[in-house]
């Protein structure tokens, strides 16, 4: 569901005069970090769209082993977007508020990239 938002959301980015990769992970291990390296070489930026918590999450994992492995390439922090530390919500109505969407995105990359939100 993650690559579908985002895949939504990368044409509104793009409209803004953003360069955007889009790598969907497949595993964690072994993690694709030369797919992150090649476009944090490109990008100097990242932000991780996860559909889990900040604490202990995947976004947390990917997030901790590029500042560990690529923390030079970075001209600013991970921007991670994900739920926060809260049981996730069985009602379809309530997971929605939580779960961030590509709107989300839209909105991080664009403050990591300019502080336009």
């Amino acid at each position: 569901h993650g690559v579908k938002e985002a895949q939504t959301a990368i044409e509104s980015i793009q409209e803004e005069g953003f360069d955007i990769d889009l790598i969907e992970l497949r595993s964690l291990k072994p993690l694709d970090m030369e797919t992150i390296k090649k476009s944090l070489v490109r990008t100097n930026k990242m932000a991780i769209l996860d559909e889990s918590t900040k604490s202990g999450g995947v976004g947390a994992t990917i997030s901790a082993q590029v500042s560990e492995e690529l923390f030079d390439l970075l001209d600013a922090p991970v921007n991670r977007l994900c739920m926060g530390d809260a049981p996730v919500p069985y009602a379809e109505s309530m997971e929605k508020a939580v779960v961030k969407r590509g709107s989300d995105l839209i909105e991080g990359v664009f403050d990591l990239c300019s502080g336009k939100y």
